[in-house]
């Protein structure tokens, strides 16, 4: 549970246990911290609000990032749960990142959550119905086979989970895809919807990884990427641009290339043709159209 959040000191993982105290998660460290040391606490801003003790001295960093200055070798902190939990536990059901069980818990835990309360009557119908309770174990053996499609169906249909999706942002539904890397089943949108993703996300943090995420979940589906290719030309960034090339599909080298030359930056182009997977993925006639350049 709660692999949305982690700790480190120092780039090692600190490891804490959690509780279930009314309506939120308190969250303890295991092991003794060492004093005057940073701590570092990673959280899925999307769906969660972390509440420190009002003595803890902190610091926001980048988005879903808070540096804690210890002063005390056990730290605890409660995490207040946001209606995007609940979509998320659905969406990490339908691509397969978590099983019946965990998705059962992850609705028990969001229903007794503030914030999941108020859906308490329609939580607890999706609840009964995904558990089957009714059911014999004969009529369970026989539908295990759709068990799968059976509760996809049946959390895709809620009205809960209806109505706090299509209520989500264009920032929180970037934030929800691009919490991995890749998935297979990914939201539904047009090309408008798709392209204020991509625009949200050049004014959020970490929008190069987010960007380069979007692109990796809506590869080959149809959609122009003619904003990630000028994003990414324009960042100037060469691990990115690398990565980008390498890793998505659709990409056209021509465009690509065309863009890198338009910028007329020298040095830039050098990095690009000095960089090992940008030389290894391109085709030999675009490499020397970039040689030809500077």
């Amino acid at each position: 549970m709660f692999k949305d959040i982690s700790l480190y000191i120092d780039n090692k993982k600190v490891f804490f246990e959690y509780e279930i105290d009314k309506d939120k998660i308190i969250i303890k460290t295991i092991d003794e911290l060492e004093i005057e040391k940073k701590l570092k606490i990673f959280y899925d801003e999307n769906i969660y609000e972390i509440k420190l003790n009002s003595n803890t001295k902190f610091s926001k960093g980048k988005a879903g990032e808070i540096i804690i200055n210890l002063d005390i070798k056990k730290l605890s902190f409660s995490v207040i749960l946001k209606n995007n939990f609940f979509v998320k536990s659905i969406y990490k059901y339908i691509n397969k990142l978590i099983n019946k069980d965990i998705l059962i818990n992850e609705i028990k835990i969001f229903l007794n959550s503030r914030v999941g309360k108020k859906y308490k009557k329609d939580l607890n119908i999706l609840l009964e119905n995904i558990e089957n309770k009714d059911k014999s174990l004969e009529e369970l053996i026989i539908n295990n086979k759709n068990e799968y499609e059976r509760i996809v169906d049946l959390t895709i249909h809620n009205k809960t989970y209806i109505d706090i999706a299509k209520n989500m942002s264009a920032l929180e539904l970037m934030l929800l895809i691009t919490s991995y890397i890749f998935v297979p089943v990914t939201p539904k949108i047009d090309q408008d919807c798709f392209n204020d993703l991509v625009n949200v996300a050049k004014n959020y943090d970490n929008a190069l990884e987010n960007i380069w995420r979007l692109g990796m979940n809506y590869d080959s589906k149809g959609y122009n990427f003619d904003l990630l290719d000028n994003f990414f030309v324009d960042s100037k960034n060469v691990y990115y641009l690398g990565e980008y090339i390498s890793s998505i599909y659709q990409i056209s080298q021509e465009k690509i290339v065309d863009a890198i030359i338009k910028t007329k930056d020298e040095g830039f182009i050098k990095q690009v043709l000095e960089n090992d997977i940008i030389v290894d993925i391109l085709d030999e006639e675009y490499k020397n159209i970039l040689k030809s350049s500077i």
